[in-house]
């Protein structure tokens, strides 16, 4: 049996419950906003996972799923508690990737053999180098790619220092928006439309997109889980926003192309105060209530590159 799965909500999800009886499971599970091990009941037959296992703030038991004792592809914790139970059976992964995890030590997977092709760590405040050091060197596979920067830094990471890189440049993300939960850098597109609160949560390590960035018709002011991104290396695109402006933008600093399609409820800029950089071309299409006077004191602290454009919408 294979699909890849999201389980989002906090309790037992209908999705889940076909993989009941399930031993292994050909595709990749996306597991968050879970409240307990109610949730994901369904799995507890579960032993080999094809693809990989994202656990998105996990609760402390994951204990339907201690018979899994292989993935295949990833296992990828972000926002860990200081323990977890339930994943001691797991003797292989493919790639492991912590970021921002509570852990202090390994105990938490006792029987894990191998790791087969990588292992990245970040900002795990309470691990030390020396802990990470020695579990990577006993346990990842010679020759593959180790990577562990821990520290947790006061200012947003530097996007080219300590990137961990997911997707590819042809890769665009609608929704949901698990797959880049622990990248630093995107090297895809995302596009973010009818977004409500907390959706946005697994875009919080994101410091670089590669690609696109596009804002359409939004159903809440709070992006706060953006707080980190400082570049949009293509366009940077909003359409029918609704409300005077957004909050999260604080770090964005640089984009390929700025466009303002259809300004919808927006007032002002003054949500994006970091920004002064846009490489190539800026386009504003812009509507009641946005005055021209807001347009134009954006585009006077802005560095651009090529031309131009403001048009008004009668």
């Amino acid at each position: 049996m294979g699909a890849n799965l999201l389980q989002d909500t906090t309790g037992p999800a209908p999705e889940l419950e076909r993989l009941r009886g399930c031993t292994r499971f050909l595709g990749t599970l996306h597991l968050l906003g879970l409240d307990g091990p109610e949730a994901i009941d369904a799995l507890t037959d579960l032993r080999e996972i094809a693809g990989s296992l994202l656990l998105y703030s996990p609760p402390e038991d994951l204990g339907p799923l201690s018979n899994l004792t292989r993935i295949e592809g990833r296992l990828l914790v972000v926002a860990a508690p200081e323990a977890l139970r339930g994943l001691e059976s797991i003797q292989y992964v493919s790639g492991l990737w912590l970021y921002q995890s509570g852990f202090a030590d390994f105990s938490w997977l006792p029987a894990l053999a191998e790791i087969g092709a990588s292992m990245i760590a970040r900002r795990n405040a309470q691990l030390t180098a020396e802990a990470l050091e020695s579990f990577a060197t006993s346990h990842v596979r010679g020759g593959a790619p180790v990577s562990l920067t821990n520290a947790v830094p006061k200012e947003p990471p530097d996007p080219d220092a300590e990137a961990v890189v997911c997707g590819q440049p042809d890769d665009l993300v609608i929704g949901p928006y698990t797959s880049v939960a622990g990248c630093t850098r995107f090297r895809g597109s995302i596009h973010l439309s009818d977004t409500t609160p907390g959706v946005l949560e697994p875009l919080s390590s994101l410091v670089h997109i590669d690609g696109s960035l596009t804002l359409f018709r939004n159903h809440t002011d709070d992006f706060t889980a953006l707080r980190n991104l400082r570049r949009v290396g293509a366009s940077f695109q909003m359409h029918l926003l609704e409300g005077p402006g957004l909050d999260g933008f604080d770090a964005l600093a640089e984009v390929g192309e700025l466009r303002v399609v259809s300004s919808g409820e927006l007032t002002g800029f003054d949500w994006l105060p970091a920004l002064t950089r846009v490489r190539e071309s800026a386009l504003m299409v812009r509507g009641s209530p946005l005055s021209m006077e807001a347009v134009e004191s954006l585009l006077s602290r802005l560095d651009i590159g090529g031309e131009t454009a403001v048009m008004a919408l009668e």
